[in-house]
């Protein structure tokens, strides 16, 4: 582990923004949260297996905005209670880390909009002929990945918090 220098710091931003994690809000948030629930029946849904047969452009475009609206939900509760702001930051690079995956919030956000802007585009027959539910399909996997790679940060960060609170992380 390697802590900034107090020039470091203060070029950072971390001193302005003094984030971090809330663990306990962000754990409860995590694993109470129906959003993951959704996520996977949107996941399913876009890629089926088997003989089940692909949704409709309205179907698609419908479960999308469901899951964008839970999305929101899901970020919102975790910016008011998992993440907070401390007067005097201890540590700087957990605040340079969080302030990182809080901004990735608005970045994952405008993501699956874009997702959802292209099956609406397939309602209203307003794409080209090489766009698709599969299209679709394609570039939810993308923003799923995005997704799990912010998530697993938001983990490992939690879980290093969690380490230095018990004195085990060194």
């Amino acid at each position: 582990m390697r802590w900034l220098s107090e020039q470091e710091y203060r070029q950072s931003g971390a001193e302005a923004t003094g984030l971090t994690f809330n663990v306990a809000f962000l754990r409860e948030i995590k694993t109470d949260f129906d959003f993951r629930t959704l996520l996977n029946k949107v996941y399913c849904r876009l890629r089926p297996k088997g003989i089940q047969e692909i949704p409709a452009p309205r179907e698609v475009a419908d479960l999308l905005g469901e899951l964008r609206d839970s999305m929101e939900t899901y970020f919102t509760l975790e910016e008011c209670y998992g993440y907070f702001t401390e007067a005097e930051t201890q540590n700087p690079r957990v605040s340079q880390r969080a302030s990182r995956l809080h901004g990735e919030h608005e970045t994952l956000y405008l993501q699956l909009s874009a997702v959802i802007e292209i099956s609406q585009q397939l309602v209203y027959s307003e794409c080209g002929p090489e766009s698709s539910v599969a299209t679709v399909a394609d570039q939810f996997e993308v923003f799923c990945k995005d997704l799990a790679d912010h998530e697993q940060s938001e983990m490992d960060l939690m879980m290093e918090l969690c380490n230095e609170d018990l004195g085990g992380y060194g």
